[in-house]
């Protein structure tokens, strides 16, 4: 059987303790340590998401109202708080579980931290009445996380050809070269597309190299074999993957040229805010303010 979000808070708050944690791998990891079975961990909610996922993603969010974890610098990561540490320290030595009743009780700013407050009668999934919480900032961070990998996915997704476009087109959006003097696929050994910088070409080119990688990550000697190419130009490297810690120092010592490294974390940001693939929309949010008559 699935535990409930509240079943889940516990067991949550001691697994962030021994490491940091993303939502997808404490789900994983709960579900090995909770033994839950394949049928358990594959039950979806009528809106087609995991059951299971769905519970602790809401076990985060009210551990994180409760401050009894935070967001690290990197994003989708979590780490225990010191408030945290001790409601866990004092939980082991009374003999007692974490849960909702205990944060709204203990957690001096948990009510506060909650933006929306919604009243459903009955949930599906719980059985039971209960107040649900909706934290719309924690919703739009949702929405932006599931639209950043489903933009990645789609470029991935992309032929070689369609993925060298798109970089030389990002590259013009950004204001660097013209369309119209644009020559992709050139064939000179490591060269995947060069822009020039105005219509008359007379202020040089922009060499581009476009890997549309999975997993693997950028090493010093795809760099290495760039800046050879590139042969004191300047040059733009893009990549769906990363680069590793020695290739971006590679990149930083090359002294003849100028080169900029675009990792995937760069290119849904690039793409994002000069609409590539996508486009913006605004949606008007109104907060009361004290009345002045």
């Amino acid at each position: 059987m699935i535990p409930s979000y509240n079943e889940l808070i516990h067991p949550l708050l001691k697994l962030i303790r021994e490491n940091e944690q993303s939502r997808k791998g404490a789900s994983e990891k709960l579900s090995l340590r909770l033994n839950l079975t394949e049928e358990d961990r594959q039950e979806k909610l009528s809106s087609g998401g995991f059951m299971f996922e769905n519970r602790v993603g809401w076990a985060f969010t009210y551990l994180t109202k409760a401050e009894y974890i935070e967001s690290t610098e990197q994003r989708g990561i979590y780490r225990i708080t010191d408030l945290g540490t001790l409601a866990l320290k004092d939980a082991e030595g009374g003999g007692f579980i974490i849960d909702r009743k205990y944060l709204e009780k203990h957690s001096a700013n948990y009510h506060k931290n909650w933006q929306v407050i919604k009243r459903i009668e009955k949930l599906d999934e719980e059985k039971t009445d209960t107040d649900v919480f909706f934290d719309l900032e924690e919703e739009l961070d949702r929405a932006d996380n599931n639209f950043n990998s489903n933009l990645l996915q789609k470029i991935k997704d992309m032929t070689w050809q369609e993925f060298e476009d798109l970089c030389a087109t990002l590259l013009e959006k950004m204001g660097y070269g013209v369309a119209s003097k644009r020559q992709i696929r050139i064939g000179d050994g490591g060269i995947d597309g060069e822009i020039f910088e105005d219509e008359l070409g007379l202020r040089g080119k922009i060499y581009i190299q476009a890997k549309k990688w999975d997993n693997n990550n950028i090493q010093p000697k795809d760099i290495k074999e760039f800046l050879y190419n590139v042969r004191g130009n300047k040059g733009v490297f893009i990549t769906t993957s990363d680069f590793s810690p020695k290739s971006r120092e590679e990149a930083k010592n090359y002294k003849d040229g100028k080169i900029a490294l675009i990792s995937y974390i760069d290119l849904i940001k690039l793409c994002k805010k000069y609409e590539v693939l996508c486009k913006k929309r605004t949606i008007e949010v109104f907060e009361l303010e004290e009345s002045n008559f």
